[in-house]
């Protein structure tokens, strides 16, 4: 009996001709009328076959599907042809009597043979392959997925596992970062306490970084790889025709480093490795003996590491012990800089000019702008998409890896079960939206776009098994979004995943992460309140109540809720509720319950004017956000708040006639680990008519319990009105800039603000 593995996109009916199972999608597809059956023994024509390539498919064919391979030009069901005068990394497939996969480049022929994989398919007599023509070359050069393997450790096996998935799905950028505060995974020779010493801490953070008091489980984490293993993982990436760029921090995210050798700090002071997440003031210092530390490690990188960029970090250091230190201060007089942030830029520039002698090019995150961007240097941009936007018209290529778009750590689903992720939302759909090539870019700037990638940071990732859960299925989105020319609509996506790659992933005992499949809440206005009704792919149940002080009402008795069926809640009927629902995913036969706490409190749906707009990031609700009856939690994951970084915040309330207001709350979130602060101050304005406004106090938030103000644990932010009026004004005054001694200091903080509620007589 024939073997069905993950290769196998093997479905329940039949397929439909016309329809391309391939993902990334080709540029081309032209289905025929016909099928082409596939003997149990598989005539292949070894001429013009690279010898790995012919390798990887003949053991794919022999070992995964139990098809007998044999190379002969007689009677062979498959021939290569290689083709010249063709766009980068071309290939064709042709499927009539006989397969003809033509390439220009062996990366190609190897692109070409993961979409043949992905053609066959299987019935109950036999695999075969639908009648077709494939035309495909890809959009970007970049196509990248990173790695952090510091703050939990993988083993060889286990990165060999996540090439073998990106792969498949034609992505050529394994971003290795191998290097942060929390350990020092790579072996260097002249340094050896940076393993024997640097790559372990005693210690791990539990829950999420914004839980306080932090709690800790004790234990002896890490681990490292040996310059042997790192060959090892590199050949085997470059047979599967990917490139590892490997990520050596600097300046900042240094201290697994300077617990192996501190005199390369400011301070020289001996600290452990830490088991805590987030920023650290102690970074490299910029005197020349860490320059010369780290070129010696650099030296060693190049020799393990063929690639043509190697990342040298950039990001999120402070400055604080740079201010403080007599070297550093030198640096900055000596070198004619005019502050802290120039000695940065000169501190990359060493690396720049150390790495273009060298015949290799260093690229880093958006940070590395400030102070003045060294002559060659790449960005890569993280901090949305302005860093690559300022580079690319300086004539720097760039990277773009926003946050937005691109960040595998974020939640990809509103479910209460989701495992903890660092912050932010980042659902299916919202990766397949990504374009590295930013809007009102000219011809000329889109050159310099190499491509993006996503990034998979690990502070909450400690397993092969979760890590696969936040990669997959959004890497599919992501590979779409960086392959394809002409990329098709979400819908399309979601129904070649669906049919043709869940099997494939399932037999891959990939884990997954089901979210596409969990139904959507929606909320929309009504006269007097909100209605809330569900959607989900599948024409599933859900098993609805409500609790309410402590008593149990159903529903209807296990009604089935459809999208036109919704809950009605009015403004000020009822106490808090509890909603309840489980759902059932009826192909996958997964239950999986989820909750929400409704308020039903009495300004649910009102009309709300947003006069500041928040960020693209986190503006999933729009103005509804604010009147959803849906309090923000914490751990904070996005889809719960409007998030704003600007010097203001304004918006209006309509409480849709005249009435007295005698009370105000609004909730704002604190999380400055993620840069998310408290505002300076409020400032509320009533109006009867929209263009006379009577402006109350404006009050401090270090005006605690003072002038009918207070804040309380949960940041609620509480004001008495006294004043007749149909509109309410609220004006947030955020701080103007991260404050010293704290994670990103100097950088604008970040507003996030939830649940308003006005209370009327």
């Amino acid at each position: 009996m024939k073997r069905v593995t993950f290769f196998v996109l093997f479905l329940l009916g039949s397929l439909a001709f016309g329809q391309c199972p391939i993902i990334p999608a080709p540029s081309v597809y032209q289905a025929g009328t016909r099928q082409l059956n596939i003997a149990s023994e598989f005539s292949i024509d070894p001429t013009n076959a690279p010898v790995n390539i012919l390798k990887y498919l003949t053991e794919t064919l022999n070992d995964q599907m139990g098809i007998r391979v044999v190379h002969s030009t007689a009677g062979r069901q498959l021939e290569f042809k290689r083709i010249e005068n063709v766009p980068q990394d071309s290939y064709s497939i042709s499927v009539n009597e006989r397969i003809i996969i033509t390439y220009s480049t062996e990366a190609s022929c190897f692109y070409a043979i993961n979409s043949l994989i992905q053609l066959i398919q299987v019935n109950e007599q036999n695999y075969f392959i639908d009648e077709c023509f494939v035309q495909d070359s890809p959009r970007f050069q970049w196509r990248g997925l990173h790695l952090d393997v510091s703050r939990h450790f993988f083993s060889v096996d286990e990165v060999k596992r996540y090439i073998d998935l990106m792969a498949f799905y034609k992505f050529n950028v394994f971003h290795w970062h191998l290097t942060d505060d929390q350990g020092w995974r790579i072996e260097i020779l002249k340094y050896p306490k940076l393993t024997s010493i640097g790559s372990r801490r005693d210690s791990t953070l539990n829950g999420h970084y914004s839980m306080t008091p932090h709690t800790y489980t004790k234990d002896n984490h890490g681990g490292y790889y040996t310059q042997d293993q790192i060959r090892e993982v590199v050949a085997y990436a470059q047979n599967k025709y990917i490139t590892i760029v490997p990520e050596i921090e600097m300046p900042g995210h240094a201290r697994a480093a300077l617990a192996a050798y501190p005199e390369l700090s400011c301070t020289g002071k001996q600290q452990n490795v830490p088991g805590l997440w987030g920023i650290f003031d102690d970074i490299f210092c910029s005197k020349p003996e860490t320059i010369t530390f780290l070129q010696d490690v650099l030296t060693e990188v190049l020799e393990l590491f063929p690639s043509e960029y190697i990342h040298i970090g950039g990001d999120e250091a402070p400055k604080t012990r740079w201010h403080e230190c007599k070297a550093c201060q030198k640096n900055i007089k000596d070198n004619n800089l005019k502050d802290e942030h120039e000695l940065q830029s000169y501190f990359i520039r060493q690396m720049d000019e150390f790495l273009t002698k060298n015949n290799r090019k260093l690229i880093g995150w958006d940070e590395i702008l400030e102070g003045g961007l060294s002559s060659n240097a790449s960005v890569m941009s993280w901090r949305g998409f302005d860093g690559g936007i300022e580079a690319a018209k300086l004539g720097h290529n760039v990277v773009m890896s926003p946050g937005s778009h691109c960040y595998f750590d974020h939640y990809q689903s509103k479910n209460a079960s989701e495992p903890i992720g660092f912050g932010g939302y980042t659902p299916l759909e919202k990766v397949y939206e990504f374009d590295p090539v930013p809007s009102g870019f000219t011809p000329q700037q889109a050159t310099y776009v190499l491509g993006g990638q996503a990034n998979l940071w690990t502070e909450y990732i400690p397993t092969m098994r979760q890590l696969e859960y936040m990669a997959y299925p959004r890497a599919l989105a992501l590979s779409q979004a960086l392959w394809c020319t002409n990329k098709p609509s979400f819908e399309q996506f979601k129904e070649v995943f669906i049919k043709y790659h869940i099997p494939s992933l399932k037999a891959r005992k990939v884990n997954f992460s089901m979210a596409l499949f969990y139904p959507k809440m929606k909320i929309n206005r009504n006269k007097k309140g909100l209605n809330i009704s569900f959607q989900s792919e599948e024409d599933d149940h859900f098993d609805v109540f409500i609790k309410s002080n402590d008593i149990v009402n159903k529903i209807d008795e296990k009604r089935i809720l459809k999208e036109t069926d919704s809950l009605y809640f009015e403004r000020n009927q009822g106490p808090p509720a509890i909603i309840d629902y489980n759902f059932k995913v009826t192909s996958e036969n997964l239950v999986k319950p989820a909750n929400f706490t409704f308020s039903n409190h009495s300004s649910i749906g009102l009309p709300v004017e947003l006069i500041t707009k928040p960020s693209e990031k986190y503006n999933y609700g729009g103005d509804l956000t604010l009147v959803d009856g849906i309090f923000g939690v914490e751990p904070w994951k996005g889809h719960e708040w409007l998030g704003y970084q600007s010097d203001t915040i304004e918006f209006i309330v309509d409480l849709e006639s005249k009435k007295k207001m005698v009370g105000f709350q609004l909730n704002f979130l604190k999380n400055e680990g993620s840069w998310i602060y408290l505002p300076d101050a409020v400032q509320l304005q009533v109006s009867k008519n929209k263009k006379h406004w009577k402006k109350l106090r404006r009050i401090s938030f270090q005006m605690l319990f003072k002038g009918g103000i207070t804040v309380s644990n949960k940041n609620t932010y509480v004001q008495s009105i006294s004043k007749k009026g149909r509109y309410l004004k609220v004006l947030i005054f955020p701080k103007k800039s991260i404050p010293p001694g704290n994670e990103g200091a100097g950088q604008k903080p970040w507003t996030f603000i939830d649940e308003l509620t006005i209370n009327c007589k």
